[in-house]
């Protein structure tokens, strides 16, 4: 593997001869990052035990007629625009082709998030999830605990942030105030990756 290491880059070549890149997000990028959200939890998301039908999960993700579509690609577009200093978006690039995304946060009283973490369906277990962790959990820094949410029932998320370290907590995750009550309420837990 050869290896190009930049400020706001980071470069692999892998053994198919893919150039794979873990870079800051564009505004032009908003789109597809919203995309590759969407995608993402209507693959991982449905449970049928919990009775969480796809058709819910698309709902939650886009709205009954897609209206949280646009306003969402707007959100991330401004965000993305605004270069604020506690927050921050890498994207996963193969061949120049954006597949993945982290976000990550510090909010006013110094707490660390990984807000999201999310790979097109069709790209995941490629080692894409580690690079964009690694490369977050580097920009959080290692002076304070990182906290994440996760749903309770996505075994194959909570086991990824397990490999890093991240051990859940007793905080309840609190569900959305506010949301339409066309909205399906998900179960989440939170972790911590604790840091000396």
């Amino acid at each position: 593997m050869q290896d190009m290491l930049t400020r706001d880059m980071f470069t692999v070549m892998n053994q198919d001869n893919q150039t794979i890149s873990i870079k800051s997000a564009t505004p032009d990028e908003a789109e597809i990052i919203c995309d590759i959200r969407d995608r993402a939890w209507i693959d991982a998301y449905p449970n049928p035990e919990l009775g969480i039908s796809p058709r819910d999960i698309e709902i939650n993700a886009k709205g009954l007629h897609g209206e949280f579509v646009p306003k969402r690609i707007a959100w991330f577009k401004g965000k993305l625009a605004k270069n604020d200093e506690n927050w921050i978006c890498y994207t996963a690039q193969i061949n120049n082709v954006t597949v993945g995304f982290v976000i990550a946060s510090t909010e006013d009283d110094g707490k660390k998030f990984i807000n999201s973490i999310y790979i097109e369906p069709n790209f995941q277990g490629k080692g894409l999830g580690t690079m964009l962790m690694k490369k977050a959990l580097d920009w959080l820094g290692s002076e304070k605990g990182i906290y994440l949410e996760v749903l309770s029932y996505n075994q194959n998320a909570i086991d990824f942030y397990k490999r890093f370290g991240f051990e859940k907590t007793d905080t309840v995750v609190p569900q959305e105030e506010g949301a339409p009550d066309y909205i399906k309420s998900l179960p989440q837990i939170e972790m911590v990756l604790k840091r000396p």
